[in-house]
């Protein structure tokens, strides 16, 4: 107790005297309060009384270096003097700044305007690098000694061979010299370089010593790797795990608070969002991405990590510059997102050649097709800025065919649809054959779909002596015979209309058309129907009598 009060009697009377520093600390009112700051925090008060007897020790040798540059007389006495002067003048700021510094608790630099508005980028800059640089130093600490060490010894051993030259010319020159003076300025010389020589041969040797005692316990490349990512995880692992599972687990937790709020509220289930529901998404994305980020730096900061802390925000900053140039890209995805953009939901849109139906606008969109197999797809919201969507009608088709469906292709080729999906569509012929074509290769041979009733057109030519009947009795006849051989062979139960009409005169021939429409069910059996009606029209030219005309060539001789 008596220490205490000793202590802070002694604080009073310094900061009664050191008007300066009590204009910027707290101004301590009684002894009182001297004496409670003592029996609260000794350590501070002891503090507080090195630096004042410091600061008497500095004051004392300022006013003896005063009195003796009032004294000098030389100049170079004086500008020793004077910066002597101004050295301990600088350590008495010094003193004082501490001295605020531990009676306030605050850096006395928070007061000062003008530092606070300065900002040096290139040293923030510095200060952010430097514990990654210090780390990266010390993991090539050992190659970059060995490399100084063998520069040291190749560099000496290039010297010695020199030294030894120059003395021994030395010695030739003391050999041949006849004056005194000469020889004795020779063997001084000659001492010099005896002696740099030994120097160099020490240097030497020690620089040999230390390159063999790093070669000596020398690895492999993938060894010396191996010890320093052992120690790098060993030091640095428990920091990396726990920031990345903290950022995991913020990030799984704003998920689940996401998905929380679309189950609770109903409008997050509409089929058509209010504005506002989309708005709180694009926010919650954001404060997930920010949260996770901001904990994890969080993490590493409280443990003193400053190295993985430097890289987390060089990497971080990186990744924001090379963001900076798409934001209008991102920009028209928000846009998207929020349905404000050329793609809206519920509507149509066209992709790789495919229809589909926008059924929600997120950072990954859901696309459904219900004619195909699967239905839906899943795509980055970046894939549909490019695109323009639009309403549908209700009777407007998906696809042009389903599964089970015969279709002819413009291509020629026909066959059974036995499986479409969003990629490929897979046929299957009459005879086993199997044909498969992208999706959009497939909608771009205008598929004509059968199983949906046909019309099958077939002609044929009755010659030119018939042409009083080739309009009227000729077309009845013929379709009371095909109407009779389609009833044999099984077909009339598909058929739906069937007429025979005058078609056109041709060069040889009166042309006549049957037409005839079937059932969707029959379309397997297209091309056997297409075979028979040029039967049926052949057979009724032969029991009718009527000549079927060819192609003639006729060559007219001139006189």
């Amino acid at each position: 107790m008596l220490l205490n009060r000793f202590i802070a009697n002694i604080l009073l009377i310094s900061l009664l005297l050191s008007a300066g520093i009590a204009s910027a600390a707290p101004t301590i009112q009684s002894a009182t309060e001297v004496q409670e700051i003592a029996a609260t925090n000794p350590a501070q008060a002891e503090t507080l009384v090195n630096l004042l007897r410091y600061k008497a020790e500095l004051d004392t040798q300022i006013r003896i270096a005063r009195n003796k540059l009032k004294g000098a007389t030389h100049s170079m006495d004086k500008e020793a003097l004077a910066a002597e002067i101004k050295d301990l003048k600088d350590q008495l700021d010094n003193v004082d700044k501490n001295f605020v510094k531990v009676a306030t608790g605050l850096d006395i630099a928070v007061f000062d305007e003008e530092a606070q508005q300065g900002f040096a980028w290139q040293e923030e800059i510095e200060t952010l690098v430097r514990p990654l640089l210090h780390e990266l130093k010390e993991m090539t600490k050992r190659p970059r000694q060995v490399e100084q060490l063998k520069s040291r010894v190749a560099y000496f051993e290039s010297r010695l061979p020199r030294a030894d030259e120059a003395v021994g010319n030395i010695d030739a020159l003391i050999a041949t010299s006849k004056s005194e003076i000469v020889k004795a300025e020779l063997k001084k010389l000659r001492e010099e370089f005896v002696n740099k020589k030994t120097d160099i041969s020490n240097q030497l040797d020690v620089a040999r010593f230390e390159l063999n005692e790093l070669i000596k316990d020398d690895q492999s490349f993938f060894e010396s790797s191996k010890k320093i990512m052992a120690v790098f995880f060993k030091s640095r692992g428990k920091n990396i795990i726990i920031a990345l599972l903290t950022f995991a687990g913020v990030f799984l937790i704003f998920r689940l608070l996401d998905r929380g709020f679309k189950k609770i509220l109903p409008a997050f289930k509409a089929a058509e969002r209010p504005f506002y529901i989309r708005l709180i998404e694009v926010l919650l994305l954001v404060m997930t991405v920010v949260a996770a980020t901001v904990a994890s730096l969080f993490t590493l900061y409280i443990s003193g990590d400053w190295f993985l802390l430097s890289i987390a925000i060089i990497f971080i900053l990186g990744a924001l510059w090379t963001a900076r140039a798409g934001f209008t890209r991102y920009y028209e995805q928000v846009k998207l997102i929020l349905n404000l953009g050329s793609v809206r939901e519920n509507e149509r849109i066209v992709y790789n050649g495919v229809p589909w139906r926008v059924e929600s606008l997120q950072l990954f969109c859901k696309l459904k097709n219900p004619s195909l197999s699967p239905s839906r797809i899943r795509l980055p919201i970046a894939e549909l800025t490019e695109i323009n969507s639009r309403p549908f009608g209700r009777n407007e088709p998906w696809f042009p065919c389903a599964i089970g469906d015969w279709v002819i292709l413009s291509d020629g080729v026909r066959g059974k649809v036995i499986s479409q999906s969003p990629d490929m569509v897979e046929l299957v012929q009459r005879g086993g054959a199997y044909v498969t074509y992208p999706t959009s290769s497939f909608l771009g041979n205008n598929p004509t779909n059968l199983s949906r009733n046909f019309r099958l057109k077939s002609v044929f030519g009755i010659d030119y002596a018939l042409q009083a009947d080739a309009t009227a009795s000729i077309p009845a006849l013929t379709k009371e015979f095909v109407t009779g051989r389609l009833a044999e062979d099984g077909y009339d139960k598909y058929l739906l209309n069937l007429n025979v009409e005058f078609e056109s005169a041709g060069a040889s021939s009166l042309n006549l058309v049957i037409i005839a429409d079937f059932n969707g069910e029959i379309a397997e059996l297209y091309g056997r129907i297409v075979r028979a009606l040029q039967r049926y029209s052949v057979d009724a030219c032969t029991k009718y009598g009527w000549n079927i005309p060819f192609n003639q060539l006729v060559v007219h001789r001139a006189d």
